[in-house]
């Protein structure tokens, strides 16, 4: 178990930051979507609540056969989700790398105030003594 202290001590933080991209990459999808459906949904409601915008929709669906339909659904849909796990892919490692700079700046201006505060006591004591 000793032997195994030191590794787990230093893995932890790197795992801490991947678990951190994947809820980053895993939200920023769910946002993704849910924008989609959304959109889609408005969209549908204005198409079908205005007569020449559906008149022709429903008349170019007729002349579609249902294969037709659904490989061109699927086709859209897998450039979709590509699309969509580029751009969460992209935000998943900003936000992991900004959380890594953000940690080294702390850590760097925590170094910087500790000799500041190590030095004033320094001074403290030598005042005291």
């Amino acid at each position: 178990m000793l032997v195994l202290r030191p590794f787990i001590a230093r893995t932890r933080p790197v795992v801490a930051l991947c678990w951190y991209g994947v809820s980053v990459f895993g939200l920023s999808l769910l946002v993704l979507y849910g924008i989609l459906g959304i959109g889609l949904q408005a969209s549908l409601m204005v198409v079908a609540n205005t007569p020449r915008l559906s008149l022709p929709a429903l008349y170019w669906l007729s002349h579609q056969s249902s294969g037709q339909l659904l490989d061109a659904i699927a086709r859209k849909s897998q450039i979709i989700d590509q699309l969509f796990r580029g751009i969460s892919g992209v935000i998943a490692l900003g936000a992991m790398a900004l959380r890594l700079w953000r940690r080294r700046t702390q850590a760097a201006s925590r170094m910087s105030t500790g000799d500041a505060c190590a030095a004033a006591s320094k001074n403290s004591t030598a005042v005291d003594a």
